[in-house]
This record gives C-alpha cells, sequence and structure tokens, in this order.
C-alpha cells in the first residue's frame, strides 16, 4: 500500500510540475511584462501561413492582427473608427481620410492604394456590388464612388464596416493585384437595369472565361505572401504551436500608448468545449466566449471565484425549419397547427435557460430588434402563436385531421403521419431543445422522432432534392453581419434558410419543367399589396427609411402568418473574464451585487459596454480604447 501511495504522489507532483511549466512556457514573458491569456483557435502549423485568405486565416488571432476602416458592433449597430479618420458620405461618393500615422507590421506606410488593393483583388467583398470605381486622392484620402442608383447610406456603411481592409497589403502583393486590375479592365459595364438584377462586383459584366482567370489569379494570391502575417493591428505574431500562440505589442501602432499589455498569449482548446471551460477553471486563461448550460456556468463561477460572466443578447434565434416540399408541410394551415402545439418554454429551457421566448413564428429579424424595423401597429397584429394545443387541434380538425382510438391524428386519408425532426448530430444548441419538441408532437398524438447526423453531411441532407427530414433545426431569425434586416429577411427566401425550407424557388435554380410551373413568389400581406419578393429585395437596399420599414413590417407579417418554421428562444451568449488579472471590466457596480453572474443588461447603455467585451460583437475594440488594463 505504501509503495502504491509512494507512487500515487510522485505522479502527482509530476503532473503538477507539468502544469506550472506549461503554464509559464505559455506566456513567454518575464514577470515584468503585462500578459493577457486567450483562448481560441487556429490553423495547426505546418498549415498556418501568413495569408489570412488561405484556408482557416489565422484564427483567433485575426482581430489582434488585422483591422477595417471601421468596426462594427453587432446587435448596438454602433461603429468605432479604426484606419478611417473619417468617412463622408456625398451625393454619388464617399470621401475616407486615413489615420496618418498607420504602417504595417514590416514598417510600410498603410496608404489609400492599400484600400484599393483589398478591394481590386478582394473583388468578391459584398460592397462591391455597389462600387463604380476607387479614386486615390492622395496616400491617405480616397474616394469610393457608387454605381447609380446609389443604395442607401445605412447599408453602404455596414457593408464597409464589415471588411478588414488591411489585409492585402500592396507592396506585398501588388503582382495579384495589378494581375486583378488588369483582368477586371477587360468586363464591359452592365445597364443600370442590369446591374439591380445581377449585382456585379463594381458593376462590370464578367463572362465565365473571365471569371476563371480571375479565379486563377486569386487561387495563385492564396498561396504567396509571407510566413506570418503583416497586418496594422496592435499585435504581431511572434511565435505559433498547435497548441500555443504568441502575440507581441507592435510598438508603431498608431494607438500603441492605449494598449496596455505587452504580450497576449492564446492556447488552442481544441474542438472540446470542455477543454476551454478546463482552462478557463484553472485561471489559465483571461477571457472565453459563450454561456453554458447554467450547471457548467455556476459551477465555473464557484470553482474560480475571479470569474466574471456578463450575458448578452445573441443576434440569432435557435428554431426549427418545416420542410414545404414534403406535405402536409406545403399547407400554411398545418404549419400553424404544428407551431400551436409546441410549449416553447421547454425547449428554452433545455437549450438556454437565459434566451428569450418570442411568441411569432419565424420573422426574419430576432425578436428583440423587431421594435427597431416593423411599425408598432403591425408587430401588434402579428399572430401571437403562444403555446395552444386546444387551437392546434382545432386547426387540424378544420383540415380533416382526427383522432384515432389511441389517440393519435391521422389525416383526412387515414394515415397516420410518422415525421422526423434532422439535426446536426454536434450543434449543442438544437440538440436537446429538437428532442423535446419531439417528445411534445409525440405527446399531442403527432409521432415524431429526432434524428441527429453529423455535421458533415447535415446540410446536404436537409437542402438536396426535397429534403430527407420534415422538419430541420438551425438558426433561425439570424442576423451574422450587422442589424439591418435586409441580409436577414432575404435568408427566408433566397439564402440558406430557404434551401432548407423548399422554399418555393425562382425558375431558373430548377431544370425540371413541371417545378418551374409551380414556382410562385408572389405574396400578398396584410395591407392587401401583392408582389413579387425577388422584386423587393433587389430595391431594398436604395429606399429611405420609411420604404424600408414598410417593406420590412409587410415581409416579417408575411413569414409569422405562413408560418414557415418556429423560432423556439433568441439566443443568449456572454463573455468570460478574469477580474484576477485584469482591469477595466464594464459594470464594475453590478459585479459583486449579482455575484459575478451579471444578466442581459436591461439598458441601452449597459449593453453597449457588455458589447464591447465580445470577440464576435466587436473584436478587441476595447484594447483599442485602452479600457482593459493589466491588474496592479
Amino acid at each position: 500500500m505504501g509503495s502504491i501511495l509512494r507512487k500515487a504522489r510522485a505522479i502527482a507532483m509530476i503532473l503538477l510540475m507539468v502544469i506550472i511549466v506549461s503554464g509559464c512556457g505559455a506566456t513567454g514573458a518575464n514577470k515584468d511584462e503585462k500578459v493577457i491569456q486567450w483562448s481560441g483557435g487556429w490553423p495547426r502549423p505546418p498549415l498556418f501561413q501568413g495569408n489570412n485568405f488561405a484556408n482557416g486565416g489565422i484564427g483567433e488571432a485575426t482581430n489582434f492582427v488585422f483591422e477595417g476602416l471601421v468596426q462594427n458592433v453587432r446587435i448596438s449597430n454602433e461603429q468605432h473608427l479604426r484606419l478611417a479618420k473619417s468617412i463622408d458620405f456625398h451625393d454619388d461618393y464617399a470621401e475616407v481620410k486615413l489615420v496618418d500615422d498607420a504602417v504595417w507590421h514590416d514598417g510600410e506606410p498603410f496608404t489609400s492604394k492599400d484600400i484599393w488593393a483589398y478591394y481590386i483583388l478582394n473583388n468578391g467583398a459584398e460592397v462591391t456590388q455597389y462600387m463604380k470605381e476607387i479614386e486615390l486622392v492622395d496616400d491617405k484620402t480616397l474616394r469610393i464612388h457608387w454605381l447609380e442608383p446609389q443604395a442607401n447610406e445605412i447599408v453602404l456603411s455596414f457593408l464597409l464596416g464589415q471588411d478588414k481592409q488591411a489585409t492585402i497589403p500592396y507592396h506585398i502583393y501588388g503582382k495579384y493585384v495589378d494581375r486583378a486590375a488588369e483582368l477586371l479592365d477587360q468586363a464591359s459595364p452592365y445597364t443600370e437595369e442590369e446591374q439591380l438584377l445581377q449585382k456585379g462586383k463594381f458593376g462590370l459584366k464578367i463572362d465565365d472565361d473571365l471569371q476563371k482567370e480571375i479565379d486563377k489569379n486569386w487561387q495563385d494570391f492564396l498561396v504567396a505572401g509571407p510566413e506570418m502575417p503583416v497586418g496594422t493591428g496592435p499585435f504581431t505574431i511572434e511565435r505559433v504551436t498547435s497548441s500555443d500562440m504568441l502575440l507581441e505589442k507592435f510598438s508603431d501602432y498608431y494607438l500603441a500608448d492605449e494598449i496596455k499589455f505587452d504580450k497576449v498569449t492564446i492556447k488552442n482548446p481544441g474542438t472540446e468545449g470542455a477543454a476551454g471551460f478546463a482552462l478557463l477553471r484553472s485561471g489559465q486563461i483571461d477571457y472565453f466566449d459563450g454561456t453554458p448550460p447554467q450547471d457548467i456556468l455556476e459551477s465555473l463561477l464557484a470553482t474560480n471565484k475571479d470569474l466574471v460572466h456578463f450575458k448578452m443578447l445573441d443576434p440569432a434565434s435557435v428554431g426549427i425549419l418545416y420542410n414545404q416540399a414534403r406535405p402536409p408541410f406545403d399547407q400554411k394551415e398545418f404549419r400553424q397547427a404544428i407551431t400551436y402545439a409546441i410549449d416553447r418554454s421547454k425547449a428554452r429551457e433545455v437549450g438556454n435557460v437565459y434566451g428569450q421566448e418570442p411568441t411569432t413564428s419565424i420573422t426574419g429579424l430576432v425578436p428583440s430588434d423587431m421594435e427597431n424595423w416593423i411599425k408598432p401597429e403591425v408587430i401588434k397584429d402579428m399572430r401571437d402563436y403562444s403555446y395552444n394545443p386546444e387551437k392546434a387541434e382545432e386547426i387540424l380538425e378544420d383540415l380533416g385531421w382526427s383522432r384515432d382510438k389511441e389517440g393519435i391524428w391521422r389525416d383526412p386519408d387515414g394515415v397516420r403521419p410518422d415525421f422526423v425532426i434532422g439535426v446536426n448530430a454536434t450543434w449543442q444548441n438544437g440538440l436537446m431543445p429538437g428532442q423535446i419538441v419531439a417528445e411534445q408532437l409525440t405527446a399531442f398524438g403527432i409521432p415524431t422522432r429526432l434524428m441527429a447526423v453529423d455535421g458533415t453531411v447535415y446540410f446536404d441532407n436537409v437542402s438536396k432534392d426535397d429534403g430527407l427530414y420534415d422538419m430541420s433545426l438551425d438558426w433561425v431569425d439570424a442576423a451574422w453581419g450587422f442589424m439591418f434586416p435586409w441580409q436577414s429577411i432575404r435568408e427566408v427566401y433566397e439564402g440558406n434558410i430557404a434551401k432548407m425550407m423548399h422554399m418555393p424557388r425562382y425558375a431558373e435554380d430548377h431544370e425540371d419543367p413541371e417545378k418551374r410551373d409551380k414556382i410562385n413568389l408572389r405574396l400578398k400581406s396584410y395591407d392587401d399589396v401583392e408582389f413579387d419578393v425577388r422584386e423587393v429585395m433587389q430595391k431594398i437596399p436604395y429606399m429611405d427609411e420609411e420604404e424600408y420599414t414598410e417593406w420590412f413590417s409587410r415581409m416579417a407579417w408575411i413569414n409569422n402568418e405562413e408560418a414557415f418554421g418556429v423560432n423556439l428562444f433568441q439566443n443568449v451568449t456572454g463573455t468570460w473574464l478574469n477580474q484576477a488579472h485584469l482591469d477595466g471590466l464594464p459594470l464594475e457596480s453590478q459585479i459583486e451585487q449579482y455575484d459575478r453572474n451579471i444578466p442581459v443588461p436591461e439598458t441601452d447603455e449597459d449593453m453597449r459596454e457588455v458589447l464591447k467585451t465580445n470577440w464576435f460583437n466587436s473584436g478587441i475594440q476595447p484594447f483599442i480604447e485602452g479600457q482593459y488594463r493589466p491588474k496592479e
């Protein structure tokens, strides 16, 4: 027994030494250096390279190394100036003035030609569909001339804000930029009417042969470039391994005085969420994003008294999409009945106890943002889909369904349903809620089972042909970029959400003549206005506020009335910060009040502060502003 104990103590001592050594080695810093510890992933060497557009990019280091003209903040729609000193919109162009002393990490000055280079080579960027040309006024001034008709300022501002323009330094990639410019010069312009329909880059008509040459030049660019990234951001990458990355402060950064840390160490926990939580629990990282299930969250806070968790609304909802290619889900009334039969509170409790339940079906807007874009009288008039099994039963009976002696519903032909809900097996946000919904529908008399499938084939299974499932789980009512709902509503009709629902498609999307004959994307709204979806989606970016508010209201109302799917809950995400190592945490007065478990803020001012803490929402804006400081 003594021998066993001695061996156990020896093993424990070795493990302790490994932890101590790995902890010291991760920082790569002496005791006087100010270090923040981060967590995230990146392509493992030798796949890692300096070209941010190569497969996998540079992972978690992106926001520390690369910048754009401005930094968008999701949900709040704030924009923080970064490389742009100003952006002023005029009648047919936007004038951009760059900060005076920005330089690339290799010492070369950052100029307006680098912005031109970014869009000429990366001409697939969405905003190029609205650009006519980029005029270089001088080294620090450029003018972006817009195509006619000119899109509205809010769309153009946020499309510019979603790009990291300082990722293609002309002095490194000039060969490929110049080649792209030569190829674009060979294209002829679309007419104004054609451009509205085609959305060609820089308004150009590019045939297949020319596009192949553009694509080849891009592929050549992807394998070019330095071993380590060259950006303009506040940190440079000094070392990369499979498990650790070391960043060092860039002394010539134009806001270097605001950056309070000398080094950033990033640990790669792999794909297992538990590994990230282990690093957080042990104090080996100072930042981590996401809100885990309640029991894990409370365990982390109890184990490490230095941790603070800030919650915030996520501009995305977990939901179920109905497959309109599989009867009876092609019937609006049947979809409405199923929506009434689902008790969303139970799905939310297992999916995200902090999430927020809507009373709508799906609208194309996250529920927290509806009041910003939809007329109040329309919101008030929307169908309320609160849990109502009696209403579901009434609708089914009106459709000719009836229960058999076992209480199972049968369709008008006497056939029992056997529905399948598909879900990505690795998507924890949807897996448990999907199981709850399947059980609820079965208990209601609609036999339903959940089928969890590998994520690599899930989307193909859902979207190809007529789809393999009657219902599928995914993010719905989601705004991945910015909150102007043109993009998120478009997903319902033209994006991946539309494909998963097998929304009736445009004629050119089908080879089968029978399917082409059945195309009908003309819809009628609450005010009896009938419209063609594609035509409206093309025009929204060019509308003024009164016009797009009217159309967003019509389309959100239709989406809800048609019950294309069911929004189970709007997600709540969060940020973990370690107050033992960090000063500058937001809502300081609330940290003790809520015992370090801060709820979703109730005021816009508090929400803006919390949103800035999250890498996905605002990059590393708190570093740029000097808010985050090392604990003295």
